[in-house]
């Protein structure tokens, strides 16, 4: 009867959707007693906010007048079979408070199914950033309360779990306040990954502001980064670090900004990758790209953090492999590559806005293999034509303004030719000769047409 009485009540009260904390508990209610500001409950232990009553009334609980004399009969049963009841309080009352205002209020008064009242822990239920409470419905973490007290006097121990992955747990630290959600992270405090993992570690001063070692660290344990602070404020030398444990970068804050200077950066293995100089946290100057044996790859300038003047990559014996010409970020003039042996392996030429307006690709032996050209707005102009190794023609496809206007041609490597078709605004016209359908891809910024398989 008393299991048919708990599901009555539980199927009676509403469960109103709250805008601010919620602490949910298992509890034994022992006693309740009519005042005039509502109802008072006593429990059998501790809430979650420190004392052993709570008040309740047909408003905290979201029940009419009709509602609330029903469940209270209800309740006056299980009372007195001691039967455990899951309850929701809204917050914990502020220090100070006397006689009903410092009781929190009954949000929420209900049926404890096993599964939702595994023990009697009281917790508040936390959003996704720890700074907020939440219905725990939407709550990402949880923290048990009342929270004990911290080794620090005049602080309070923090424990934050995930809400619903087996309570690992998200945060240690300690407050400066009973109440989580009004007191503030004082001392050091340590971050986790979801399934336990240290994630961060930070040391702060009594009054809650950063002051000493910041370390970050990758789900395998291993450092991922480390600065200093002094007065809440990044100071001193900061060094991120590989996944194999080999330094990536070290640079130096002054005030809370990079400090001016030479920057390097280093690969997996500990060998210098980059070089550049910082100025107001802008790449100022050459940056130069090392190869592992500390022999330069390329050399670039940059002003105020953008690329501009020229760009040369290098092969690793020192000959040049490829030249560029930047202005805002962007390539101008004439870009080069070039092969080992000195010969060039393609020519791409910018103008105007930046614009490609073309490019020549070369064999080893200097044979001109594709020549394409771009007009003003970017669109195909002209003749794209390619060649054989030997010099023969492979094909040709004339455009206008984007579009194939004239001829398409393909030729085999014995020099016959494989298809041919004529286009008016990209339309085929007639009946094309050999592989009349055909597939574009591009390859390096070239296109190129091939029968469909």
């Amino acid at each position: 009867m008393a299991r048919l009485v708990k599901h009555v009540l539980l199927a009676t009260l509403l469960w109103p959707v709250l805008a601010h904390a919620e602490i949910e508990q298992r509890q034994v209610v022992s006693a309740i007693k009519a005042t005039p500001d509502g109802d008072v409950l006593t429990l059998a232990s501790d809430s979650g906010c420190g004392g052993r009553q709570v008040l309740m009334d047909a408003v905290s609980v979201g029940l009419d007048a009709q509602q609330y004399a029903a469940m209270k009969q209800q309740l006056a049963k299980l009372i007195r079979d001691k039967t455990p009841l899951l309850m929701r309080i809204k917050f914990c009352p502020a220090p100070g408070n006397v006689g009903a205002l410092a009781m929190p209020d009954v949000g929420k008064l209900g049926g404890c199914e096993p599964q939702a009242c595994a023990d009697g822990k009281a917790r508040l239920y936390l959003n996704h950033n720890l700074t907020r409470g939440e219905v725990k419905e939407h709550a990402r973490y949880a923290l048990i309360v009342p929270l004990p007290p911290g080794k620090t006097p005049g602080t309070w121990q923090v424990e934050v779990v995930h809400a619903r992955e087996g309570e690992p747990k998200r945060l240690i630290g300690q407050v400066n306040d009973p109440d989580y959600l009004r007191g503030k992270l004082v001392g050091n405090y340590s971050m986790y990954y979801p399934h336990g993992q240290l994630e961060m570690q930070v040391e702060q001063d009594g009054r809650g502001v950063q002051e000493g070692v910041q370390t970050l660290y990758r789900p395998d344990g291993q450092i991922s980064m480390r600065n200093t602070w002094r007065n809440g404020v990044q100071e001193g030398e900061q060094r991120t670090y590989h996944d194999t444990g080999k330094l990536n970068e070290a640079s130096q804050y002054v005030n809370g900004a990079r400090a001016d200077g030479v920057v390097g950066s280093f690969d997996k293995d500990g060998k210098l990758r980059t070089r550049m100089t910082q100025v107001k946290g802008q790449t100022e100057g050459e940056l130069l790209l090392f190869y592992p044996d500390g022999t330069v790859e390329s050399r670039s300038r940059y002003e105020n953090g953008i690329q501009s003047g020229p760009s040369t990559g290098y092969f690793p014996d020192g000959k040049v492999q490829r030249t560029t010409q930047y202005v805002d970020d962007k390539p101008v003039g004439d870009s080069v590559e070039y092969y080992p042996d000195g010969k060039v392996a393609s020519k791409r030429t910018h103008s105007g806005h930046f614009v490609l307006r073309s490019e020549q690709r070369f064999s080893r032996a200097g044979v001109l293999m594709v020549d394409k050209q771009w007009n003003a707005g970017g669109r195909e102009e002209g003749a794209l034509r390619s060649w054989f190794a030997d010099g023969k023609p492979r094909q040709l496809i004339e455009y206008i303004d984007g579009e194939r206007q004239g001829w398409t041609r393909h030729w085999r490597a014995d020099g016959s030719v494989e298809s041919e078709c004529r286009y008016v605004a990209d339309e085929a016209q007639g009946e094309c000769t050999g592989a009349s359908a055909k597939m574009s891809y591009t390859e390096d910024g070239i296109e190129f047409e091939m029968p469909e398989q």
